[in-house]
């Protein structure tokens, strides 16, 4: 089970693109910390003269429409994912920004035919733990005077639904000791914790910028926090394909006794972002 999922589990997750958008409502609606994270990221650099941008894992391009009235107004953005029916939505995402938009679903490694030195920008959210070792070539693509910004979940993220998952599965029978969940490994990858070290050989500066925030769900809205589950719950329950709906209806029964015990569920959702400036080719 503690394997990291390979890029066919991750398209089967992710290409539900209306499902994916569902839960990000879900997330701004649960959220303690109303603020948008992508938009805190935005401000904290002058983007202005910015004109050519790289978005990788764009999805449906909430990081890129953030941009809008951000950038140098002849800005052309390229989105790269492994899902292709992302296409659609990005290039729309574009077109609201205000800029001409490019998307390819070759997944991220093309990046490494990119010439040296051709983007203002890179921007990256929620994907960078997916590849990791393609830290080095962000920097190489960035020009001199470039910006990398990206943002990331801490390692304490959903701390309590994996608790509470292991503890399902234990029981059981389905986990061993120490073993880690599939998505205890992606946050592991690249997280609050030790972003700055994994980016630190690679740019000269490096601004982080921790966000504090709880997913928060009361009495009567279990049902919601499923709907989050379910949607990530290929991360949590991979190789227990047989049972995956009896795991549910536990975990289930689980979150309905919190509920009414004390009333909300609260979950961790911390995250952070990382301004990268002077990349070190």
């Amino acid at each position: 089970m503690a394997e990291v999922l390979d890029k066919k589990k991750i398209r089967q997750v992710f290409r539900k693109v209306q499902e994916h958008r569902q839960i990000e409502q879900l997330i701004r609606k649960f959220s303690s910390n109303k603020d948008d994270i992508r938009i805190k990221a935005l401000n904290q650099a002058n983007l202005s003269t910015c004109q050519n941008v790289l978005e990788l894992g764009c999805a449906f391009g909430s990081f890129t429409e953030a941009l809008k009235d951000r950038l140098h107004p002849e800005a052309k953005i390229t989105g790269l994912d492994i899902v292709a029916e992302y296409k659609p939505f990005f290039l729309e995402a574009c077109k609201r920004a205000g800029y001409v938009g490019n998307f390819s679903s070759s997944g991220i490694n093309p990046i490494k035919k990119i010439p040296a030195g051709t983007f203002d920008l890179v921007i990256c959210s929620f994907a960078l733990y997916f590849f990791i070792d393609l830290i080095p070539e962000i920097a190489r693509v960035l020009k001199p005077s470039g910006t990398f910004i990206t943002i990331t979940h801490s390692r304490h993220n959903m701390k309590e639904l994996i608790a509470l998952t292991k503890t399902i599965l234990k029981k059981n029978k389905l986990l061993k000791g120490n073993e880690l969940l599939p998505i205890e490994i992606i946050l592991r990858q690249f997280s609050s914790e030790n972003g700055a070290t994994l980016l630190c050989p690679h740019f000269r500066r490096i601004q982080q910028i921790d966000f504090t925030n709880s997913l928060i769900f009361r009495t009567g809205e279990t049902e919601s926090f499923l709907e989050y589950y379910q949607f990530k719950r290929p991360f949590f329950l991979t190789g227990t394909s047989t049972i995956k709906n009896e795991i549910l209806n536990q975990l289930r029964f689980e979150l309905q006794k919190i509920a009414t015990t004390s009333q909300i569920i609260e979950m961790c959702k911390d995250d952070s972002i990382f301004i990268c400036c002077e990349p070190l080719t």
